[in-house]
């Protein structure tokens, strides 16, 4: 059994492959990336790296050519990821692929904030199930990784500054997305599922900021601020208008409930709870610390 890895050199897709050389011979995992140099340790250790580019669709059969089971990660192209993923779909099916397994999102819905985010993981999961190809679907809870730098500003500041209101989220460590992953893709009976790989609990803003204290050993408060302000403070403060904008969606959407997601998929997949955003927070201290 071949398994292809695209998006390879992202951070999610290093940890997948990482994760499958434990689980099966380095010779039958496939490697797919844009810059196939980046991998070239993963090379070494006898995993076959190939090139592959969504925007050339001309460069996918080869790429995907002799596979059997396919990770296609969500790319970070925002505004062109549904053109991307239906190319490498129909790529995947030309190669002979039997079964591909799709990184998504929480709430892909109409109506959820974060817009074309949401949009496009909808439109990639609808047009996944209309291929001849037997599917699955992993809907990641937002990286909890990603909420290291702006707690280490919090910190910093001993304030949290957030238009998140009485919203909740359950961030998911990355590495906990991967092994579920890694378990999808070497694991029979996963077809036509749709798991939502997520945190163990929600925690709301206040929540988040009594963790902050606790492995900071400094006093963090919640400042709750409206949109519009929140956009405005942050390109005050040297942000650009669009990663302003995106930040205030996001604490929007979990304002009204996106992110409030809790589902036990992961420990059922993997048979161990998943990390907790202490966890997290603890790993990366270090960091955590930088700006205070």
């Amino acid at each position: 059994m071949s398994v292809i890895v695209t998006g390879a050199s992202g951070k999610l897709g290093r940890l997948v492959a990482e994760d499958l050389m434990v689980r099966m011979a380095p010779e039958e995992l496939v490697l797919v990336t844009r810059h196939p140099a980046a991998l070239s340790e993963l090379a070494a250790r006898g995993v076959e790296v190939r090139h592959g580019d969504f925007d050339d669709p001309a460069t996918l059969p080869k790429a995907f050519a002799g596979g059997r089971r396919m990770l296609l990660i969500s790319t970070d192209a925002i505004g062109r990821r549904v053109a991307q993923h239906r190319a490498a779909m129909h790529a995947a099916a030309a190669a002979g692929v039997g079964h591909v397994v799709y990184t998504s999102h929480v709430s892909p819905v109409e109506g959820n904030p974060i817009g074309e985010i949401a949009s496009e993981n909808e439109q990639t999961e609808t047009a996944l199930r209309d291929h001849g190809f037997t599917w699955t679907v992993l809907r990641f809870g937002s990286f909890a990784e990603l909420q290291v730098q702006p707690a280490s500003m919090a910190i910093a500041a001993g304030k949290l500054v957030s238009n998140a209101g009485d919203g909740r989220i359950a961030p998911v460590s990355r590495h906990d997305c991967a092994e579920a992953a890694a378990v999808v893709l070497t694991t029979d009976g996963h077809e036509a599922r749709t798991y939502e790989i997520t945190g163990p609990e929600s925690l709301s803003q206040r929540d988040l900021a009594g963790l902050l204290a606790e492995v900071s050993g400094r006093a963090v408060k919640v400042v709750r601020v409206g949109d519009n302000m929140l956009t405005w403070g942050m390109t005050r403060c040297g942000v650009s208008k669009p990663v302003a904008r995106a930040v205030t969606a996001f604490g929007r959407a979990v304002r009204e409930g996106y992110f409030d997601v809790v589902d036990p998929a992961f420990e059922r997949l993997v048979g161990r709870p998943p990390r907790s955003l202490r966890d997290v927070f603890i790993r990366h201290r270090g960091d955590l610390m930088e700006a205070a």
